[in-house]
């Protein structure tokens, strides 16, 4: 079994700022499993510029990131590259039989914007997810099915000729240009349902924006994390952790204990809570 580690901050000594956390030269500590599960390797990758408008009211100016689409013959996985680069590190250091500061900070440089990885399975129409609160979660549900309006607008990305589509998808409307030139039945995050795939994708909000900015064939593995310590919950569940978040953050940062040794309850301030699936 390979090992890899979980950073406990409440326990480590830090540096904290507004821009990053850095691990003091002191830090060290023991690694622990690592396991994936690889369902196969992908046949086309389609990179999306991503932006994200945290709150208009604050700023107009949106954080960016980078996500990628997966496509193999019988599964899809979407995704921020940044998470793939952090699981490529988690990998290479779990053959360690410690980590240090070194490690960790380099961990520290990949922040994910999109931190939702969904697996899409073509032939059970069934998608799963992950996502990180202090504890990584994992749902299941069917592939939920979009309905659809076409329109005569045309435009060009990456010089492929595109036609809008429009859809209500849990609470947001969204608008979607797909290319009939690249006959695959997929887009970001679980969107499909059209004939060409979808190259950009944004919300009437202007608070989610999706564009293809690259496309290539290099051969990737397609694969989920499978650690024991992972939890298995229903879509309903997910969404209460994800608010119970939001509202007090600080609760998922570790136990932290009085001088009596009882539990502490941790308070912070509570966090923008505005998702992508509002229903």
């Amino acid at each position: 079994m390979m090992k890899f580690f979980i950073p406990m901050l409440i326990f480590c000594s830090v540096l904290i700022s507004a821009q990053q956390t850095k691990i003091l030269d002191n830090f060290s500590m023991k690694a622990s499993s690592y396991d994936a599960n690889v369902f196969e390797k992908s046949n086309l990758n389609i990179y999306y510029q991503f932006k994200f408008l945290k709150d208009k009211k604050i700023s107009q100016n949106p954080r960016e990131g980078l996500c990628v689409l997966q496509i193999g013959e019988n599964y899809s996985k979407f995704s921020d590259t940044k998470t793939l680069q952090k699981d490529s590190l988690f990998e290479k250091f779990s053959h360690l039989e410690n980590v240090g500061s070194r490690e960790m900070n380099q961990l520290f440089t990949y922040n994910p914007l999109w931190s939702m990885e969904s697996l899409k399975s073509a032939a059970d129409k069934k998608v799963t997810y992950q996502k990180r609160y202090k504890t990584k979660y994992e749902y299941e549900e069917p592939q939920p099915e979009f309905k659809w309006q076409l329109h005569n607008e045309s435009k060009k990305i990456l010089d492929y000729s595109c036609k809008k589509a429009t859809v209500k998808y849990r609470g947001r409307e969204f608008v979607a240009w797909y290319t009939a030139d690249i006959p695959v039945n997929n887009g970001p995050y679980i969107f499909e349902g059209l004939p060409g795939l979808i190259l950009e994708l944004e919300d009437s909000e202007n608070k989610y924006h999706f564009t293809a900015v690259g496309i290539d064939k290099k051969p990737m593995d397609i694969y989920l994390r499978n650690d024991k310590g992972i939890l298995k919950i229903s879509r309903a569940k997910f969404r209460e952790v994800e608010k119970t978040y939001h509202d007090n953050p600080g609760a998922f940062h570790g136990k932290a204990l009085n001088a009596d040794g009882s539990p502490m309850v941790v308070k912070s301030k509570p966090l923008l809570y505005d998702p992508f699936e509002l229903e």
